[in-house]
């Protein structure tokens, strides 16, 4: 994990302490659960903390109010998802940067699969985009960047970096109307996705990339 990357509650609190590690759990699952059950009305921190058995005055040194919770949860969400892609292992080194880019899908879509119930309240959240959540966009751009640079020699292209961005963009696009209308991520939603994101990268890479010295 990379431990530069931190929440805003994280931020206000450096040395969090195990306590308030947990109430901070807490209070993103019990947020979670009651945006699931809610009708569509805003949630009142209050409520939450109340509900997830966290006191007033712990639940404020945490965080600055409802907003600050959700927006954490979201940005917590996709800081996971760096943490997943990161893990991923090589048996063999892809040959053709298509043959990644379709690694990265799948590895997508075992973590939106996984983070279901997550993303089916995500957009009811993001739709600020704080400064969190967007430090977090670009650091999973940054990850799956670096997992093309670390097997094959990238040509010079402008916005590199955010081009990767838009890729994680139409993962969530493909990957969330799945989960949201089917209730999953099934083989043709991967079909798509795979096309979606190979069609887009073809604009800008070549058909052959070398191979970096040392892939593995």
């Amino acid at each position: 994990m990379n431990n530069n990357r931190t929440s805003r509650s994280e931020h206000r609190i450096p040395r969090l302490r195990t306590r308030g590690r947990e109430n901070r759990r807490r209070l993103l699952a019990e947020a979670e659960r009651m945006l699931h059950e809610s009708d569509g009305s805003p949630l009142k921190f209050s409520d939450v903390f109340e509900a997830a058995g966290v006191s007033r005055g712990s639940a404020y040194r945490i965080y600055i109010g409802i907003d600050d919770l959700l927006q954490d949860l979201a940005t917590e969400w996709l800081n996971n998802f760096v943490d997943f892609l990161s893990e991923t292992q090589f048996e063999t080194p892809p040959r053709h940067w298509a043959d990644l880019a379709g690694y990265i899908v799948d590895r997508g879509a075992e973590y939106w699969a996984q983070t279901a119930d997550t993303m089916r309240v995500l957009p009811l959240i993001r739709s600020s985009a704080p400064s969190s959540y967007n430090d977090a966009v670009r650091e999973m751009a940054h990850c799956i960047a670096q997992m093309f640079e670390s097997f094959f020699v990238i040509p010079s292209i402008e916005g590199w970096h955010g081009k990767m961005a838009f890729v994680t963009q139409l993962l969530d696009t493909a990957f969330g109307d799945a989960v949201r209308s089917e209730g999953h991520i099934g083989a043709q939603r991967r079909k798509e996705a795979k096309a979606l994101v190979t069609t887009y990268l073809a604009f800008y890479l070549p058909d052959h990339l070398p191979p970096r010295d040392g892939a593995a």
